[in-house]
């Protein structure tokens, strides 16, 4: 059996790293294998733990890769500091760590695994999750070592680190290890003794076997990583997949800011935020820590007869966003279901009036609003949702005009006189009879990413006040800051009766929706006759712990100011459209999005071979990206980087040019990785 490579850690400074470290390179070659040691940062003077090592051993050891080294025995952010040296970055130690191809390696940390390692913050645990080592966790066997080992190994559990044990340093302690495996009993432990080499080789050796063996039995217990990959073929049913034709999906395993990481090592730049979710990054802390919070308090609780603090709190806050547009929300779990609620909400208002009259919906061709029925009703029937067409209800179905050529108004802008004649009539002969008009604002998605002009939404808008139509917003996309400010209809000059919103809403780490809605649908509702209620519910709306991961997800927009970064990400956007006008068709521009076709594919076509053809070509140059049809789109996390979104721009540039200089893909085959640049963490 290969030996793992290693990353020895501990619960605190002077716990018995550098011994266990010792150990286990002294039983390596006893066992058949050779284990070379690094100490990536050395403190309280120049690779003194190595030579520790050495003397203990007897021999030189190879350490093929270079040491931060400092004099003062401080943390290394403050070591650094001290000697007015550089200090380590994740980035760098990975750049090492990459350079070296030979056999297994030990690697032994510096202190805890939250120790600081430079001003960034960045701390071993960083260096952890972006290595991907297997962890050994040093503890001391005495007295304070339950408190820092379950502390330790519960960071390490909510970082999905895998442990490939626990070692317990020092003098046997049976109590302690006892009282460990029973309350972290999905762990291994073991202890180590306190013994010179000097005194006692015979000793020494029969503990060190003991120890290397202890590691392999934990390594061959931990499952083949690809197993889980192969099992996916045979047990998962993707979503919007056709299984015969599709590409292998990317064996993803962790996300960290704008970028995910998969299996094989690749860092990949989420180019579509995670299906248009992910709005402030992947694994920011402050939603983690919210999660755990919250979770420890309440987890969930029925939302019907009961409340919670926290519901009521996001409540506020969503109404606060709107501007006091609207005033009352409505939970539910996804997009779809949001949506589904609102139509019920505009329907029933109605009937509850006792105006019955009212039981078509306007909707639009190019719209999506979900996949369930009432959601299929109301969005474009060709395309996804075509073999549904016989089961769905009937309304009344209107054109946009959008502010570009495109799929649904051929015409684009030119087509703005006779849209705004065209819906005129429509609402002159349909106007008394409209339950409410649906519309996703400004931007339609999955259609291609089409941008509505906005004169023609403006005098939607207006048309609805004027036959009192309940205009229904559904935001799931456009809302949360996507678009340049909290809501689109905000920044649009629209007012709506009902707004749907999901995806950003917890930055794309829980399943959250909310209904937004004015008092007067509302008041529709309010009667002494129970059967005027509202009959909606879902089993998890209002999850408390879903709700603090939104709380948590808007005030890190305020923290970080993303609304206004998001202005700033849409101008950078428009400057890199203009720029590639010779190799792109039809670029728009909205907020931070921006979509466009290449040049040669056709029109709008949901299933066109580039849906299979662009994603594998853009991972070779680190993107998950996908398109819609031959439309390619780029909706990054709202909290991108200036340097991040440069960098994401050009690497898109690069998969273009592939794509111009190869033409185009049929769609059939999926593209090798062999041989291809790969972008590993940093």
């Amino acid at each position: 059996m290969r030996f793992p490579n290693v990353f020895v850690t501990a619960t605190g400074t002077d716990v018995g790293k550098t011994i266990i470290s010792a150990a286990l390179l002294d039983a390596a070659p006893r066992h058949g294998h050779k284990l070379v040691y690094w100490k990536p940062v050395q403190t309280g003077g120049v690779d003194i733990d190595r030579h520790s090592i050495e003397a203990m051993l007897g021999r030189p050891l190879q350490c093929p890769l270079p040491t931060f080294s400092y004099q003062k025995p401080l943390s290394p952010d403050q070591a650094a500091l001290a000697d007015k040296s550089d200090p380590p970055y994740v980035v760098t130690l990975m750049e090492r760590l990459r350079q070296y191809s030979g056999g297994p390696i030990l690697v032994e940390g510096a202190g805890g695994i939250a120790v600081p390692l430079n001003q960034s913050n960045e701390t071993w645990l960083e260096f952890m999750l972006a290595s991907r080592l297997p962890v050994l966790l040093v503890a001391s066997s005495g007295l304070g070592t339950i408190n820092h080992t379950i502390l330790s190994l519960q960071a390490l559990d909510a970082a999905d680190i895998e442990v490939l044990g626990v070692i317990l340093n020092g003098p046997h302690d049976e109590a302690n290890l006892q009282s460990l495996k029973r309350m972290m009993p999905h762990h291994r432990f073991s202890s180590f003794p306190e013994i010179a080499f000097e005194a006692s080789p015979s000793k020494w050796n029969e503990a060190t076997d003991k120890l290397w063996q202890f590691l392999e039995q934990s390594h061959a217990s931990q499952p083949l990583s690809a197993d889980w990959i192969e099992a996916d073929k045979q047990a998962v049913w993707h979503p919007y997949t056709q299984h015969k034709t599709a590409p292998d999906p990317v064996p993803l395993v962790r996300g960290k800011g704008i970028y995910l990481y998969s299996e094989q090592g690749e860092e990949l730049i989420d180019a579509s935020s995670s299906w248009w979710t992910c709005s402030v990054g992947h694994g920011h802390p402050q939603i983690g820590a919210a999660i755990r919070r919250q979770q420890s308090r309440l987890d969930h609780s029925i939302f019907a007869g009961a409340t919670h603090r926290v519901g009521v709190e996001l409540a506020e806050a969503l109404i606060g966003k709107s501007q006091g547009h609207m005033q009352r929300v409505f939970y539910t779990d996804n997009g779809s279901c949001a949506v589904e609620v609102a139509l019920k909400m505009a329907a029933q208002s109605w009937k509850n009036r006792e105006q019955s009259q009212r039981q078509l919906f306007l909707h639009f061709k190019g719209a999506y609003h979900g996949d369930t029925f009432g959601a299929m009703s109301v969005a474009d029937r060709e395309g996804l949702h075509k073999g549904f067409t016989p089961y769905l209800f009937r309304g009344v179905l209107g054109s946009p005009v959008t502010a570009h050529a495109s799929s649904i108004c051929p015409e684009g802008s030119q087509a703005l006189d006779s849209g705004l004649k065209d819906l005129e009539a429509l609402f002159a002969t349909h106007g008394q009879e409209l339950a409410g008009a649906v519309i996703e604002p400004w931007l339609q998605g999955a259609s291609g990413m089409n941008v509505q002009e906005l004169l023609w939404l403006q005098y939607l808008s207006r048309l609805c006040k004027t036959y009192k139509v309940p205009l229904i917003l559904d935001e799931v996309f456009t809302g949360m800051g996507r678009t340049g400010d909290y809501f689109a209809f905000l920044r649009a000059g629209i007012e709506p009766d009902i707004v749907c919103i999901a995806k950003g809403l917890t930055g794309g780490n829980l399943p959250l929706a909310a209904t937004l809605c004015r008092e007067d649908i509302f008041e529709a509702f309010v009667d002494d006759d129970r059967s005027k209620a509202l009959m909606h519910g879902h089993t998890f709306s209002g999850n408390p712990i879903a709700c603090a991961a939104a709380l948590a997800t808007l005030q890190i927009f305020e923290k970080q100011a993303l609304i206004a970064n998001v202005l700033q990400v849409e101008e950078r956007l428009k400057q890199w459209t203009e720029a590639q006008h010779l190799h792109i068709q039809n670029p728009r521009v909205l907020g931070a999005v921006a979509a466009w076709e290449l040049a040669g594919t056709g029109g709008g076509d949901y299933f066109h071979s580039l849906a299979y053809d662009i994603p594998q070509r853009a991972r070779r140059h680190g993107l998950l990206m996908r398109t819609l049809g031959n439309t390619m789109y780029f909706v990054p996390p709202l909290s991108i980087l200036p340097q991040e979104l440069d960098d994401a721009l050009g690497r898109i540039e690069a998969c273009i040019d592939e794509f111009l200089n190869e033409g185009v893909g049929t769609g059939e085959r999926q593209l090798p990785l062999e041989g291809a640049e790969l972008h590993f963490p940093h």
